[in-house]
């Protein structure tokens, strides 16, 4: 019979220590999944304080506006700008500007050529009232006036295609022309070129 309870205790002793060994497993897992719990919060946390504190980064772009602006030339503007504060910059608009070609609140590309058109009058000429001596304005005869025309305007003319109606827009954004002989001043407009055309210009 000792032999027995010395074995029966010995068993039960057995059964104990192997389900202490499964709680303290059990426990060692809770403890380990809560500390990975935490080590991930505390990273997530870390990280979001990083993004808040990282300062926005704004890229300074360069473009170039010409035309019917008051102050043509290169402007820095950061990212994201409309067409309108371009032209701001630019000192607004000039009072020929063709504000009906051109979408103020598009944004505008690093690098990019703006040009404001002008107002067509190409249904003017200038003419002298031999009573009274003084200039004036009248309806001309289908004539294209080099100063205010569009584009598709100036290359209805013999021998002026997209590059050299983009010439004459870009010179005259600068320098208004006097007379029709000085759209020879414009790269790419020889004598030949000037007599075909010189009877539908002016100025």
């Amino acid at each position: 019979m000792k032999y027995e309870q010395i074995g029966g205790c010995l068993g039960k002793c057995r059964e104990w220590i192997l389900e202490d060994k499964k709680r303290t497993g059990k426990i060692l897992a809770v403890v380990i999944i809560l500390v990975i719990a935490i080590i991930l919060r505390i990273n997530d946390n870390v990280s979001a304080v990083e993004l808040e504190e990282q300062p926005e980064i704004q890229m300074t772009m360069y473009v170039d506006i010409s035309g019917a602006v008051n102050k043509p030339g290169i402007y820095s503007v950061d990212g994201e700008t409309r067409l309108y504060e371009v032209i701001e910059l630019a000192g607004g608009l000039s009072e020929d500007a063709d504000i009906d070609s051109i979408n103020q609140a598009e944004f505008v590309e690093d690098g990019q050529k703006i040009l404001i058109p002008v107002v067509s009058r190409s249904d003017e000429i200038t003419v002298i009232d031999n009573s009274t001596g003084i200039s004036g304005t009248t309806a001309s005869a289908g004539k294209i006036n080099i100063n205010t025309a569009s584009k598709d305007e100036l290359k209805q003319l013999t021998g002026i295609g997209d590059v050299i109606a983009d010439r004459i827009i870009e010179y005259r954004s600068s320098t208004r022309f006097k007379s029709i002989d000085e759209i020879k001043s414009v790269k790419g407009i020889g004598d030949s070129i000037f007599e075909k055309i010189k009877e539908r210009i002016c100025v």
